[in-house]
């Protein structure tokens, strides 16, 4: 008998610890779950039918995540243990993968930015050790490919050269076409590196069949100065896709020192597009009227949207890249209590525009179709238990998915 004490202790740790896990978790869900429904007002229901709106409230101080849709709301904290252990949080639109392609995520990051997605591929994108390797003058890349119709999985290795020592490197986005790889990154340099700036935003571009390095395009690289300070906003929604993005959107700034009770003061704005097609970046401008609205810019396909709020509604503005031309602009009226820290949240996604915002019993939920401008659907998100009114107030829209 002795010779199994060992295991015996470790089986009787291993069954407290998840009863404590469970009784713990059961305990935290029954006092802090909320649900909530959206309630069709008119419109077709179908606009809704993959539809899931990723939302956090505040409770006790804490915030808490839920999933709302046509069906009701849902806890990602009540999955199951196991579950919790190999994606605890993963994003929705990669919960497909790990459920239908386990052995080729295994080991992956759940990060939307890193993966690309079509009808017969999925490809993984990362740098090993971030870049992080000071005493070497490479950083190396990895790349894994999942061919769908098989399940058969390959991967290969670029060490790619650098000039600089990089903390660490982002994944953006990757695209592919006509036999290339392009990986869009941010690259951080080490502290300690003074010499060409602090960030840059980089394009690898990879020949799938050679398996080795074309080009690396630095699109914007912050530097280093004495006084003021400087940023890159990409405008692409890369959390939500894995498909391809034609289209990069970028914006260089550079701000003056701030003064005391004083905004920073830009000194300089750039705008660019990265066509990836053709591997190039070309400098875009605005209409004047526009620009104090330029950090509000999206992008989706081949045209860029610049939204504006009123107190009475939202104008949207598009610009057609291919046909370098502005199109008539979108207006959707409405009223709404939220104020300047509770914005409205919009998303374009599958030729539609999704809108929600803050209404005096709820938030709103309009979808209007891109290409007549009509209003086709209109909801409302609403809490099943009215007691919970600070709750209500405290829902924040974080996400929103149409899921296939």
């Amino acid at each position: 008998m002795k010779k199994y004490w060992k295991t015996i202790s470790i089986s009787f740790f291993i069954v407290v610890f998840i009863s404590s896990y469970y009784i713990q978790k059961t305990a935290m869900a029954s006092k802090n779950d909320r649900s909530y429904k959206i309630e069709t007002i008119s419109g077709n229901k179908e606009e809704i039918e993959n539809l899931i709106l990723q939302t956090s409230y505040q409770s006790n101080d804490l915030y808490h995540m839920l999933y709302i849709s046509k069906d009701g709301s849902t806890n990602p904290n009540n999955q199951s243990f196991f579950r919790d252990l190999m994606a605890p949080n993963e994003p929705m639109n990669l919960r497909k993968y790990i459920e239908e392609h386990r052995n080729f995520m295994r080991g992956k990051e759940f990060d939307p930015r890193k993966y690309f997605e079509d009808k017969s591929r999925l490809i993984y994108t990362t740098f090993l050790d971030d870049g992080g390797k000071e005493a070497s003058n490479v950083v190396t890349l990895q790349i894994d490919i999942l061919d769908k119709n098989t399940n058969d999985s390959s991967s290969f290795k670029i060490d790619i050269p650098v000039k600089a020592s990089y903390d660490w490197i982002n994944v953006n986005d990757v695209y592919v076409g006509n036999g290339t790889i392009n990986i869009l990154t941010t690259n951080y340099l080490s502290a300690n590196y003074l010499i060409k700036g602090r960030e840059e935003l980089h394009v690898y571009s990879i020949d799938e069949n050679k398996k080795e390095l074309v080009k690396d395009a630095i699109l914007a690289e912050l530097v280093s100065e004495e006084r003021g300070t400087s940023s890159i906003r990409i405008f692409n929604e890369y959390n939500t896709t894995t498909q391809n993005e034609n289209y990069y959107l970028y914006m260089v700034e550079k701000y003056s020192d701030r003064k005391e009770d004083t905004e920073l003061e830009v000194i300089s704005s750039q705008i660019y597009l990265y066509n990836n097609a053709k591997n190039e970046a070309e400098e875009w401008t605005m209409p004047e009227e526009l620009k104090p609205y330029r950090k509000s810019m999206l992008i989706h396909k081949e045209t860029i949207y610049i939204p504006v709020y009123s107190a009475n509604g939202l104008t949207l503005n598009r610009y057609h890249i291919e046909k370098k031309q502005w199109e008539e602009p979108l207006t959707l009226q409405y009223s709404s209590i939220a104020n300047e820290n509770d914005a409205p949240y919009l998303r374009i996604a599958e030729g539609k525009f999704y809108l929600v915002y803050r209404v005096s019993d709820g938030q709103w939920l309009s979808i209007v179709d891109l290409r007549t401008g009509g209003l086709i659907y209109e909801g409302k998100i609403i809490s099943e238990d009215k007691k919970n009114q600070e709750a209500d107030s405290s829902l924040t829209i974080e996400q929103l998915y149409t899921m296939q």
